[in-house]
């Protein structure tokens, strides 16, 4: 008996501690694949915008911003979708474009599952260790990403959100993890620009780069 009453008692102050709200901040990680076609100019990613009302730390904004920016400008360079990365101080010209990523939401929410008080105490635990949900996370994430040319013309845009709701176990990524909705940023983020590259017309006399199967 004395092996169980401290998982046990441990389940009972997890499960009255209630919900816990957050901003998703990153980082981006990689993209899942490279893109289909290579548009065969340069590309300069413009500080990111956050535009999330219910973010009112200006301070947290900045920082997130710059981060966000740095990380997107490396997603967007793993992932193959123009010819090379540029940053500022350096200029687009020509057919260089330009990415403007903006956020309006970026809410997460963290609740105690339902399930998981009375499911963990009738099975000794096990319920834990068999990876039986423990919270269950909302995501409210919405973006957009407009492409400019080097003159200020749009190109492409794209709108995206991402509402999830997910059970979280013990052996899952998102249980312990520092950066809450990194993995669901970084699809949101991907998303954007899958659809917005997909729209971009090649330069006039250039045929973009297409990738084999």
């Amino acid at each position: 008996m004395r092996s169980t009453l401290p998982p046990l008692t441990g389940l009972l102050m997890l499960g009255l501690g209630g919900c816990v709200s957050f901003h998703p901040a990153g980082p981006i990680g990689a993209p899942s694949e490279t893109a289909q076609s290579t548009y065969p100019h340069a590309v300069q990613v413009e500080e990111v915008q956050i535009t999330d009302r219910k973010i009112t730390n200006a301070d947290w904004r900045r920082t997130v911003s710059a981060a966000l920016t740095q990380q997107i400008g490396q997603h967007v360079e793993r992932g193959e979708y123009f010819g090379r990365l540029i940053s500022f101080p350096a200029k687009v010209e020509g057919n260089d474009v330009v990415l403007k990523f903006s956020f309006s939401s970026l809410e997460g929410k963290r609740t105690p599952h339902p399930g998981y008080i009375p499911g963990a105490l009738l099975t000794l635990t096990a319920w834990i260790w068999v990876n039986g949900p423990i919270y269950v996370d909302k995501y409210d994430l919405v973006g957009d990403l407009l492409i400019e040319n080097a003159e200020g013309k749009a190109l492409a845009s794209s709108h995206k959100a991402l509402d999830v709701q997910q059970n979280t176990g013990l052996w899952d990524h998102d249980y312990a993890a520092f950066s809450l909705g990194s993995v669901q940023l970084t699809q949101l983020v991907e998303s954007l620009l899958k659809d917005a590259t997909a729209q971009l017309p090649c330069p006039e006399g250039e045929p973009c780069e297409s990738k084999p199967d």
